[in-house]
């Protein structure tokens, strides 16, 4: 994976009272695309917005 494919999030844009769980707005997650691919335990999940903007998690 190349450094311009890792996600560099901003303190500021993690908004919570404790340490777990964390709060990330989508907007940050997805950009401008309208999906984005996730690598967890070796599987790729991806992550995308609906025509109604709801977020769909796939493997």
């Amino acid at each position: 994976m190349s450094e311009k494919n890792i996600l560099d999030i901003d303190s500021k844009c993690i908004r919570s009272t404790q340490i777990f769980p964390i709060t990330i707005p989508s907007e940050i997650l997805l950009g401008r695309t309208k999906q984005i691919f996730i690598l967890h335990d070796g599987h790729s999940y991806q992550l995308r917005i609906t025509k109604l903007g709801k977020l769909i998690l796939t493997k």
